[in-house]
């Protein structure tokens, strides 16, 4: 038995040689080597975590992708957008608040009341009656997705190191019908049953709801008595650091709100944008000169986790990672709706090759990260193959069925990175008590690049578009016979993706409506290859990052 624990040891990577180590004498880690798989209460939690990330998932991909048809029963809204910037920006801020909280007070109550906050949105969101409401139903949505995401290491403190990449395996592949598929479930479901929109809700209620009770009767970590030596609730309450809280609360609050207002909701230029976002910058600096100078025994942020190079070098791929996943759902539907096809079904399946290729890299990923070592080389062929398949995205303007492919092939490449990143980032940190502090810092970074990007190419591909339509699509279609009359529709319909159908009266000038759609169309692949081909270009980041990343066997 020594012998084999020593093994099991040696075999860990080298900087934690001391899994028990601790920066403070007042915490406590211990780090299992056993197999809770046959534990009612292991299959319990690792059921409740499974329906929550699917409840997630369910929660913000399925109404945000099908906003449209939901506005023809509750009405057009100009706060429509704020139905996905809440859940956004809720989400992002809440992980490190989530992480660092349950590190030090235990994470039974914390994650199921992130499923209870996601319940009582889902709820909001079935009820329902304008669209305001679905924006609240997002902010419960958005706050309560924190736990429900970050299963990498809610599951991962429970289980041997060596087993956190497997464990995550079966969570990605239950994922898939809503991560991957959300778009087409949820247009199906509101075309083709009574319950409409609503069903979304509905689902997700049943989804949170059974988790809540998984959480509360099989999720058993160590509680707070286990977690430290002679210290009470009163005590780490009166050295929590309330000030950085409300910094880094205030701070990066702005900063994202700013980044996605910035070229869509407001121009660039405009004080909406600039106000929160310098502001929100300043805020963040001050953050960090807080945590850094501050005498403070429970740092909100230890800065020591970016003295560990392995950790820094984790984030940046992970927010270059964040940048193409979030980059590519923002524009390959409008890549579907503008050159693929007009109907809202067969749009739906199309544009879920992206998250389904995600799904399935990261499923794939988790089960062959750690076999045969070699994990630089792993992460180097998915970097170079998720290059080639966005490149070549870029120019599968004209066929359907290989911007299909390539979208299903670059989002696995992306999976396969994801996946790894995700995982290794609760390994390479040298203190285990602060795992949650460390995968919240890790995605929060992935989401504000992801908030980042998205803002800077919707705004690009905007602008780009309207250049497009103004020096090519109004001329030409004004000169082929569109009443001036019809303009203002038909360009509104060419926002929304809709050209194919306007103006909707194709079979009197059936000649000049198929030519209106090839202006159209050529101006929509004039835009979107430069943004995907954009996408490419980070990807040498990951290749340098790479080069300093130590090797896990």
């Amino acid at each position: 038995m020594a012998e084999k624990t020593a093994d099991a040891k040696a075999s860990l990577p080298r900087h934690i040689e001391e899994l028990e180590r601790t920066h403070t004498n007042i915490d406590v880690i211990e780090t299992t080597q056993e197999s809770p798989y046959g534990e009612v209460n292991f299959i319990g939690t690792y059921i409740a975590v499974m329906l929550a990330c699917c409840a997630s998932f369910a929660g913000f991909i399925m109404p945000v992708t099908s906003l449209q048809l939901i506005e023809r029963d509750l009405g057009v809204s100009p706060n429509a957008i704020w139905i996905a910037l809440g859940w956004i920006l809720l989400s992002a801020v809440s992980f490190i608040l989530l992480g660092r909280l349950s590190d030090i007070f235990g994470r039974r109550w914390f994650f199921t009341g992130c499923t209870v906050s996601a319940l009582i949105g889902s709820i909001i969101g079935a009820t329902a009656q304008q669209t305001e409401v679905l924006i609240a139903a997002s902010v419960f949505l958005g706050l309560g997705s924190a736990g429900q995401l970050s299963f990498n290491y809610s599951l991962g403190e429970l289980v041997p190191m060596r087993h956190r990449f497997a464990v995550n395996g079966f969570i990605f592949l239950a994922t898939l019908p809503f991560s991957g598929l959300g778009p087409y479930l949820a247009r199906l479901m509101i075309i083709e049953t009574s319950a409409g929109w609503r069903g979304i809700y509905y689902l997700v209620i049943g989804l949170n709801a059974a988790s809540t009770v998984c959480w509360v009767l099989c999720y058993h970590p160590p509680a707070f008595q286990n977690l430290h030596r002679n210290r009470t609730v009163r005590d780490e309450l009166r050295e929590l650091d309330i000030g950085g809280i409300l910094l880094y609360v205030a701070g990066f609050f702005l900063f994202l709100l700013g980044l996605a207002w910035g070229g869509t909701v407001h121009p660039w230029s405009s004080a909406y944008v600039l106000a929160p976002l310098l502001i929100g910058v300043f805020v963040l600096v001050v953050f960090v000169l807080y945590e850094t100078f501050m005498n403070l025994r429970r740092p909100l942020i230890p800065m020591h986790l970016f003295r560990n190079l392995d950790f820094v070098i984790v984030n940046i791929l992970s927010a270059v990672g964040g940048v193409v996943y979030y980059t590519a759902n923002t524009i390959f539907p409008i890549m579907v709706a503008s050159l693929y096809t007009a109907d809202p079904i067969e749009g739906g399946l199309v544009a879920s090759c992206v998250g389904a290729g995600v799904c399935a890299g990261q499923f794939i990923g988790s089960w062959i990260a750690v076999p045969g070592g070699q994990m630089r080389l792993k992460l180097v062929f998915s970097a170079v193959g998720l290059c080639a398949f966005v490149a070549g995205l870029a120019g599968a303007t004209d066929s359907k069925a290989a911007g299909s492919a390539l979208a299903v092939c670059g989002g696995l490449m992306v999976g396969l990175l994801e996946v790894i990143v995700s995982t290794v980032v609760t390994i390479v940190i040298d203190d285990q008590s602060e795992i949650g502090t460390a995968a919240g810092v890790f995605g929060s970074i992935r989401a504000a690049a992801g908030v980042l990007a998205t803002a800077i190419y919707s705004s690009v591909l905007l602008n780009k578009l309207t250049e497009h339509t103004e020096s090519d699509v109004v001329p030409a279609v004004l000169a082929a016979g569109l009443p001036p009359s019809s303009l203002m529709p038909f360009l509104a319909a060419l926002v929304h993706g809709r050209h194919s159908s306007s103006p909707r009266n194709p079979r009197r000038f059936p000649c000049r409506h198929r030519s209106w759609s090839r202006r159209v169309d050529g101006s929509v692949r004039e835009s979107l290859p430069n943004r995907l081909a954009r996408d490419s270009r980070f990807w040498p980041t990951r290749g340098v990052c790479f080069l300093f990343h130590d090797e896990y066997r």
